[in-house]
């Protein structure tokens, strides 16, 4: 059962997310990454709550967006001068932010921060926050300039979010013929976007439209923020002065070819297709760390499209609840820049007007607004539910090679064991949950369910050395798209302490390496029990 929600409203005051974990088939999680060691993945998923910290060996990757790659990331919890250089006396304002512990504090009067490019931007965007006072003081105003290196000298697009006027201004000396729409002042946060490229320039405040026009002559070379004072007006007005959070520069890129998958290494991919194989150490917002053939290497995330894990599994907590699919509209971005929906599965702990609560087997307390939810999936009854392997797997004996491939491309075998640990038993009709994708059903194909009847190319589930179900068995459709199968068990079967589920694939009577190439996408242990009554009697939610 599935409930369709309209759209939420995207929220003025964030960018499109830097990053998005995946947490295996169909869970996503979209955000900013803080930091990641061996232990776990600290994500920022919505401004102003608790990061998330996610367990590492439930996340099968930390990608950028995609087609984007970031050059520049600040949050002005100081000012580095080894990105910046200053004149003036900007400073950190711990006051007032919006994310984090402060912002950039800019004040009047001619002071300026310049950020120059290592290398130089043909086609990206600028994402910024500012806060406007709503102050109107002619003379002095404040300014994101990016400076661009023109065909004939250099080319400047500029606005002015503030002071001397009650609209925001855009200017562009040397630079392209712009069309300006007046959009008015508005005390609060607000988000400043400018998408530029050699084609054309676009820009957004609180995704209204505020310029677009032709692109610049060429690349951005420096971004600088300012503030300016007109002839023969005071300098020092005090008071006045402007905040600046959370910058982001994004390069824009073309995705790479395809690439090899190695699920028993880390890996990180290049921008420019190259992979790089190893172990994962550390990462921030900045860069990460990893090792390869005993020597330690910095990869910037202005070179790495993202980072794959390798695929090793891990036990999580148990959730206990109605086992829901709950997906929103990420946090960040306005709705025409997001390239998709973030999405979790957990036990439903908590409903009000303005949010739904889920604990998730992974990445702990996941809070969700009401008005960003696009769809909830109900999944299962109230149940305990353990996962013991978040990540796909490929049986059978053939490479994956046409669409729609199977994740990993490369085969591994026809036999798969993985193990679950119970201290002790949990009550409840225990359930074996798969997700699984091109198994060969007992009806409906043509070429294979004959063969099926007759105990050919079967995928066979053991728990503790007992064969007691087909995977094959519960198959109706054509399965090609993934979907969830419930294998029930024999009373009897499990047994504190560790238990081994095994699969094992059989070929045909003629060619016993001929096996049926199919997809399990995670592995879970479900207990189903009645809802427990709440105070009035009744079953909860």
């Amino acid at each position: 059962m599935a409930i369709q929600s309209e759209p939420g409203i995207a929220t003025s005051n964030s960018h499109p997310a830097a990053f998005r974990a995946s947490l295996g088939y169909d869970q996503r999680i979209s955000g900013r990454l803080i930091s990641l060691d061996e232990v776990g993945v600290s994500f920022e998923n919505q401004p102003g709550q608790k990061p998330l910290m996610m367990i590492r060996g439930g996340v099968s990757s930390i990608l950028q967006r995609e087609g984007e790659v970031q050059v520049l990331l600040d949050d002005f919890e100081s000012i580095d001068p080894s990105r910046w250089s200053m004149l003036g006396t900007a400073e950190v304002d711990k006051a007032l932010h919006l994310i984090g512990k402060g912002s950039l504090l800019l004040p009047a009067g001619g002071t300026s921060l310049t950020s120059r490019l290592a290398e130089p931007i043909a086609d990206g965007r600028l994402d910024l926050a500012y806060h406007d006072s709503g102050q109107i003081v002619a003379g002095h105003e404040w300014c994101v300039d990016l400076l661009f290196r023109g065909r004939s000298g250099p080319e400047i697009i500029r606005v002015v979010p503030g002071w001397g006027d009650e609209s925001i201004g855009v200017e562009s000396p040397g630079g392209p013929a712009l069309a300006v729409q007046r959009l008015s002042r508005k005390p609060g946060w607000h988000r400043l976007s400018v998408r530029f490229g050699s084609e054309r320039t676009d820009v957004s405040i609180d995704s209204d439209e505020l310029v677009h026009g032709k692109g610049p002559g060429g690349p951005l070379v420096e971004v600088r923020l300012s503030s300016l004072v007109g002839n023969n007006i005071p300098a020092a007005n005090e008071g006045l002065s402007a905040h600046v959070d959370d910058l982001r520069l994004v390069r824009f890129t073309r995705p790479s070819a395809e690439v090899e998958l190695d699920s028993s290494q880390d890996e990180a991919r290049l921008v420019g297709g190259d992979q790089i194989y190893g172990s994962i150490v550390s990462a921030d917002s900045s860069r990460l760390t990893m090792t390869m053939a005993s020597r330690t290497i910095e990869l910037p995330w202005s070179e790495t499209v993202g980072i794959n894990f390798r695929r090793s599994p891990i036990q999580s907590r148990p959730v206990e609840g109605p086992i829901v699919l709950a997906e929103w509209r990420p946090v960040s971005g306005p709705a025409e820049d997001l390239d998709g929906i973030d999405g979790i599965e957990g036990a439903l702990v908590g409903v009000s007007d303005v949010a739904l609560t889920l604990e998730t087997p992974f990445a702990g307390t996941i809070v969700v607004p009401r008005d960003r939810l696009s769809r909830l999936e109900i999944r299962s009854g109230w149940a305990r539910r353990i996962v013991f392997d978040s990540h796909a797997h490929h049986l059978g004996n053939e490479v994956s090679s046409e669409p729609p491939k199977l994740d990993p491309p490369q085969p591994e075998g026809g036999t798969l064991e993985r193990t679950i640990e119970l201290k002790v038993i949990p009550e409840g009709r225990p359930v074996l949950v798969l997700d699984v994708v091109q198994v060969v059903g007992e009806t409906g194909n043509i070429n294979f369910s004959k063969l099926l009847a007759d105990g050919q190319l079967r995928t066979e589930v053991r728990l503790n050395g007992e064969m007691f179900d087909t995977i094959n068995r519960h198959i109706k459709t054509s399965n090609e798209t993934p979907e969830r199968i419930r294998l029930p068990l024999p009373d009897g079967l499990l047994r504190p302490g560790i238990n081994l589920i095994r699969f094992d694939q059989k070929g045909l009577n003629g060619d016993p390496d001929y096996l049926d190439d199919l997809g399990i996408l995670a592995m879970a242990m479900e207990f189903e029990v009645p809802a427990p009554a709440d105070e009035g009697g009744r079953g909860r939610p």
